[in-house]
């Protein structure tokens, strides 16, 4: 299942950097795309006809970044998209090392998606 057009329009429509499963970078606010499972959905005369894919969606934003106005934004415009269902938003705070070698905490606003596509 390839849902990068999604997601590269995400990317155009925030001006958030969106990288696939983990990101190297100095960035203040950016997103991760991680591929966590799909399995068949619709299936019948021996044929699969439509998969699903589990998806999370990390937001990190610095820690004096309003996340809110973010949270909301991506969940609509991910409620939006044809046959995506978001389950659950969570947010914690990490910490990171930086170049410098000190610790710099950032939000991490996990949305879990689930998308189907037809085969």
């Amino acid at each position: 299942m390839n849902i990068n057009e999604e997601f590269e329009q995400l990317e155009r429509l925030t001006g958030i950097p969106v990288f696939p499963d983990e990101a190297d970078t100095e960035e203040d606010t950016y997103i991760v795309l991680t591929y966590a499972a799909e399995h068949p959905e619709l299936s019948g005369d021996d044929s699969v006809y439509a998969d699903t894919a589990v998806l999370y969606v990390s937001l990190y934003t610095d820690m004096a970044v309003d996340h809110m106005q973010w949270k909301e934004y991506i969940r609509d415009y991910l409620e939006e998209l044809d046959m995506c269902v978001v389950t659950d938003i969570r947010t914690m705070v990490e910490d990171f090392k930086t170049n410098a070698n000190s610790v710099k905490q950032k939000r991490r606003t996990i949305f879990t998606i689930e998308i189907t596509r037809w085969r």
